[in-house]
């Protein structure tokens, strides 16, 4: 991951004009990519009035975005600057509480993304990550599980 990706990528004000431009439902959700390096990524979901379901929890496509982006980011940073493209190709989720507070997601499997793209490069064949990220409160209490499967592949 080239460092200074990274610290572009954590700089708060130049991820607000990113997700206007890209991602513009995590600027409305108001996703923090908080945490990223070349072992783990955190992001945070904040509970508002626009990340609320009927039912006063957090709606789970907000959840779904905010576990996609904990593992993109990663993703992003490690093809930043490389010619391969990038593809969620498969997602499950689990969700095991309500989500009434603050929940930050944390992927620890960045190796893996890192390894695929790697792969890729060298052998110019597509690869598939799979990696989890774990939705939890402040007070560490799991709310939602997400898998990806992530598709890497050398541009031609």
């Amino acid at each position: 991951m080239d460092k200074k990706v990274v610290s572009q990528m954590l700089n708060s004000g130049k991820m607000i004009f990113f997700y206007l431009k890209n991602l513009p439902g995590a600027f409305f959700f108001g996703l923090k990519l908080e945490s990223l390096d070349e072992n783990h990524a955190i992001v945070s979901l904040p509970y508002r009035w626009s990340t609320q379901n009927p039912f006063h929890s957090i709606y789970f496509a907000a959840l779904a975005a905010a576990a996609e982006l904990s593992t993109g980011s990663i993703a992003l940073a490690a093809t930043k600057g490389k010619n391969v493209s990038m593809l969620v190709t498969k997602m499950e989720g689990i969700f095991s509480k309500k989500a009434t507070e603050k929940i930050f997601f944390e992927c620890n499997e960045a190796m893996k993304i890192l390894a695929a793209v790697q792969q890729t490069l060298k052998t110019g064949e597509g690869v598939i990550a799979r990696v989890e990220t774990i939705g939890k409160t402040g007070g560490g209490v799991e709310v939602a599980r997400f898998s990806f499967e992530w598709s890497l592949k050398k541009k031609k």
